[in-house]
């Protein structure tokens, strides 16, 4: 029985596990669906995962800019579609969980919920974000 209950929960977990997004293929939709948030490629990128709640998948795109200071989007993931980014942030999220983005303790912002639809704006330490839609003609 024991064994069993063990198979069990190793199996929820790592179903668990295949259904979220990871960085390569965040990464991958991205350069698919919106390469111009990557650049020309001559620059070092990072892609951070930070949850995914019901459709939606949040990452951090992090390129390196030609004066050496980081340029940051929240790129918002529904299913297998870039559905658009807020850019630009100076802050990232901690995790997404439950529809809304958490940021860190001591930040001047609070936590934004994404569902049912991405507002239009967040304010981030005073400083409104914009979102901008993916094109629609992929």
């Amino acid at each position: 029985m024991t064994a069993r209950m063990l198979f069990i929960v190793v199996l929820f977990y790592s179903s668990t596990w295949a259904s979220a997004m990871t960085a390569e293929q965040a990464h991958n939709l991205i350069q698919q669906q919106t390469p111009e948030l990557l650049g020309d490629g001559s620059q070092l990128v990072s892609v951070y995962f930070f949850g995914k709640s019901h459709d939606l998948s949040v990452v951090g795109l992090e390129r390196v800019g030609d004066d050496y200071l980081p340029i940051r989007w929240l790129v918002i993931i529904e299913s297998q579609s870039v559905l658009g980014w807020y850019y630009p942030t100076e802050e990232f999220p901690v995790r997404f969980e439950n529809g809304h983005l958490i940021f860190p303790k001591g930040t001047l912002v609070e936590d934004v919920n994404l569902l049912p639809h991405p507002p239009a704006n967040i304010t981030l330490e005073n400083r409104v974000i914009p979102f901008y839609p993916a094109s629609s003609t992929r």
